[in-house]
Formats: structure tokens, C-alpha cells, sequence
């Protein structure tokens, strides 16, 4: 993608979030979508896609119990479709995922549909309320 379609594709992403319910801002490259019961999103465009990252805090227990805090990463992964979960630093919890090419309204939908229901499937994941604020 070139500038002009990158600005386009963050454009077309906004629209889209915020037909589905999310607040949504650009700041210079990237666009950001808080929504009230989802997870906020920091979305990235790049020539050759977008990358969504959303990322939450850990409790005490995160870093208390790495073992397991890797352990319930781990588990988390194992159930995701389209998202990738991951521990940074200062112990924050990401959640990223890739939508390749350019935006297609269809294609987009079915995207955001798939990170959703990894949310969702996220939420079910034991040790959630134990490691994540």
C-alpha cells in the first residue's frame, strides 16, 4: 500500500469500528477504537496489512507466579484464532492480531468477528481474573 491507500485503509478501519459501537481517533498513523465493553484497539497500518494490539495490565500474580502466568499465555493460545497473546514489559498483557492487505468491507468484518470471538474465548481462559486487572 502506498501513503495515500495506507490513509485511506485507516480511514475505511475507522468507519468500520465505528459502525460497530467504537469511539474512534487517529493520531498521525494510527487510528485507536475504545469501546465500552470490548477491548480497546491500537490499530496499526502498514504496506502490507494492519496490526490490532490491545493490551491490559497484570496483577501482582503475573509476576509472583511467572510460571503460571506463562502457563495461562500459553493456554490462551492454544484457543485463539486470529490472535496472538503475549507478556511485554512492565508486565503488561498484549493482544495482537494481523489483517493482511488492503481493507475489504467483507473480509474486514469476518476479521473483527474472528478477534472477537478470541476475546471472548480469551475471558473463558482459567487464571484470567487471577492474572489480568
Amino acid at each position: 500500500m502506498t501513503a495515500p491507500d495506507l490513509e485511506q485503509t485507516r480511514t475505511q478501519i475507522g468507519y468500520h469500528l465505528q459502525f460497530l459501537g467504537y469511539e474512534v481517533s487517529k493520531e498521525d498513523r494510527t487510528v485507536l477504537a475504545r469501546h465500552p465493553t470490548k477491548p480497546n484497539i491500537i490499530i496499526q497500518t502498514f504496506n502490507e496489512g494492519v496490526l490490532f494490539t490491545s493490551i491490559y495490565g497484570c496483577g501482582d500474580a503475573a509476576s509472583l507466579d511467572r510460571a503460571g502466568f506463562l502457563e495461562f499465555i500459553n493456554a490462551a493460545n492454544s484457543n485463539a484464532t486470529v490472535s496472538r497473546y503475549y507478556a511485554g514489559s512492565n508486565e503488561n498483557f498484549f493482544l495482537e492480531a494481523w489483517y493482511s492487505g488492503d481493507y475489504r468491507q467483507v473480509d474486514f468484518a469476518r476479521f473483527v468477528s474472528l478477534w472477537e470471538m478470541d476475546f471472548e474465548r480469551l475471558k473463558q481462559v482459567p487464571g484470567i481474573s487471577m492474572y489480568l486487572q
